[in-house]
């Protein structure tokens, strides 16, 4: 990484210092000079309008092809300007589940179905998907606006689109502990399956997450860091909707939260304690759903498991 692993961006009134660090450097450490005043040159032209691009491998000299090196500057520019995506491992992590505090968020469609946004109940957006051409993959990016890499990828087994995989793109807990080489993470895995109830049919899912630790945090599922021992658990399930006669269709309780009928509209709950939601999707609008989640569920495990309901007709 840049400067003993520290990513960042130079304003133009911190360059000066930068060529003087340079220059000061032992003479006996020229290889290491020479590297430093290619990023450096690089790093005068960014500021004085010269390069219109991205701080490249090829302009700064032998970086790693790595985003979290050669787009350190940019990445720390925009963290300056308030525009900074945010840990993903913040999007993993659950809210509390002694409180059972229930996050409310939305997900806006785009017209044309080329991308899908979380945005929270203040409108701030928070996270992107773009799906494939085929919907069998969608990427999934942190922040407001679409980046190069996406910070999760959720994946359909088979073109059946019944069995779905999310994962990290970089495992948060490799990068916590300073590793080089990240792996991949397992975060989620989704089964989806049809019921029959009364007389119609019913769309219905299970969500397995990593099992359960002594204590009480989630077993990681990493290539690199992982534990290969460690298993899956089915935490959730859909809530069985009922079938009206009276009105020939399939109803459930939305308390509220959802204002259309859609073949979306779902919501989970605890596999072990049915009964109440813990994850609920509804129709408010064209193209807009809410969106609610509590324990165990982050929220890119809700965002995810409503993206992997987009087929559903």
């Amino acid at each position: 990484s840049i400067l003993g692993g520290i990513d960042f961006v130079l304003p133009p009134y911190h360059f000066p210092f930068f060529e003087m660090a340079c220059v000061v450097m032992d003479a006996k450490q020229g290889k290491d000079m020479a590297w430093y005043s290619k990023i450096g040159a690089a790093v005068k032209d960014k500021v004085q309008g010269k390069d219109q691009g991205c701080v490249l491998p090829e302009i700064v000299g032998n970086v790693p092809d790595d985003p979290r090196q050669w787009r350190g500057f940019e990445l720390a520019e925009a963290m300056e300007q308030g525009l900074g995506p945010g840990l993903s491992l913040l999007h993993i992590e659950p809210p509390p589940e002694i409180a059972m505090k229930e996050e409310r968020l939305v997900v806006v469609r785009a017209q044309n179905r080329s991308s899908y946004k979380l945005q929270d109940e203040a409108g701030k957006t928070v996270m992107i998907a773009k799906p494939s051409a085929d919907g069998l993959r969608f990427e999934l990016h942190v922040g407001h606006e679409e980046t190069q890499r996406p910070a999760f990828l959720l994946s359909a087994a088979s073109s059946a689109r019944n069995d779905w995989d999310l994962t990290s793109v970089r495992c948060e807990e490799c990068e916590l502990r300073g590793k080089r080489q990240c792996g991949r993470r397992s975060l989620m895995r989704l089964t989806h399956y049809v019921e029959s109830v009364g007389e119609g049919q019913a769309f219905c899912m299970d969500v397995e997450l990593p099992c359960k630790l002594e204590d009480g945090s989630r077993a990681v599922l990493c290539d690199c860091c992982g534990d290969a021992s460690a298993s899956w658990s089915v935490e959730l399930t859909a809530r069985r909707p009922k079938w009206n006669p009276k009105h020939k269709s399939l109803t459930l309780d939305f308390h509220g939260r959802c204002s259309m009928a859609s073949a979306k509209n779902f919501q989970l709950e605890d596999a072990e304690r049915p009964g109440k939601y813990m994850f609920l999707f509804g129709k408010v609008a064209e193209n807009r759903f809410t969106l609610d989640h509590k324990y165990p569920l982050g929220a890119v495990q809700a965002f995810a498991i409503s993206l992997s309901a987009s087929h559903w007709k």
